[in-house]
Formats: structure tokens, C-alpha cells, sequence
């Protein structure tokens, strides 16, 4: 059975294919697993992430810094540059992804064979259906995103 990265590379090799994205990073970890995408000339990065731990796939949309994919600074207060956000959190609501556990064990996300992929292959579906713009190199969403990311470090340093 495929791991998570060798899963992502083929349901998001449109990356690649339409938007001359390259690989530049794969680990395959026994929880799960990433693999990192840049387009220099668009100066996108996207790193694909699963936890087993989440049951989710993160698809990290970045502005890339020197031409490099980097994470946001922690910790995030209200002076942090922004630079990487979370795909799903740019979707409207019905158009969001839940953890795989949300949608039953009756789901074809836990088909024994098949369950990552599918679920994999949903993210990949949305990312290449509402990022077009983004993928090119069109962040003016970074802005709206960067106020999601704060807002949610604020409320969990009250929790």
C-alpha cells in the first residue's frame, strides 16, 4: 500500500504538469508525511502535510522568501508577517474539508485499500478547482488570511 507522499505526488502532480511547480522536499514519516512544492517564478511554495494524529491533509499555500518556502514566524502575535496559510481555510464553508474520522467509518475515506487516496484526492480537487490565481502567483488573499491565523493564535492562547 502507498504512503501518504507517494499518494500526494500523484494526485497533485497537476501541480507540476499545469502550474511548472517542482518538488523540493519529500519525507515520509511513520505518523504521516510531507512533501514541498515551489514555483520560483510565481514565488509560491505549497508543502502538502498529513498527520495521522488530524486525520487531515494541510495544504500550506507560502509566499516563498528568497525564493525559499518558510513557515510562519512563532510565535504569531499581531505584528507577525504572515507569509503561509492554510488552503481550506481560504474555501468558502460547504467547500471545506473535515478530519477523514468526520465523515463515518462507512466513508470511501476508510476504504482499506484505497481510503488515503481518496481523501487525498479530494484536497488535490479543491486546491486545483479554487487556486488557480493563487497558484500563479496571486496572494491579494493573504491579507484576509493572515487575520483567520491571527485570530485563531489569539483565541488559543486563551484556552
Amino acid at each position: 500500500m502507498a504512503g501518504f507522499t507517494e499518494i500526494a505526488q500523484k494526485e497533485f502532480e497537476f501541480l507540476e504538469q499545469e502550474f511548472n511547480y517542482e518538488v523540493v522536499e519529500v519525507r515520509e514519516k511513520s505518523d504521516g508525511g510531507f512533501v514541498t512544492y515551489v514555483n520560483r517564478e510565481a514565488g509560491v511554495g505549497v508543502k502538502l502535510l498529513y498527520e495521522f494524529s488530524s486525520a487531515f491533509v494541510f495544504v500550506f499555500i507560502c509566499r516563498l522568501v528568497d525564493g525559499e518556502l518558510c513557515e510562519n514566524p512563532l510565535p504569531i502575535g499581531d505584528d507577525t508577517e504572515i507569509i503561509c496559510f492554510d488552503f481550506n481555510d481560504y474555501l468558502e464553508a460547504e467547500s471545506k474539508m473535515r478530519p477523514a474520522y468526520d465523515y463515518g467509518e462507512d466513508s470511501e475515506y476508510y476504504d482499506p485499500q484505497n481510503g488515503l487516496r481518496n481523501f487525498t484526492r479530494e484536497f488535490a480537487k479543491r486546491l486545483q478547482a479554487n487556486g488557480q490565481q493563487i497558484l500563479k502567483g496571486d496572494l491579494s488573499a493573504l491579507p484576509a488570511m493572515a487575520s483567520i491565523i491571527k485570530r485563531r493564535a489569539e483565541s488559543l492562547k486563551h484556552t
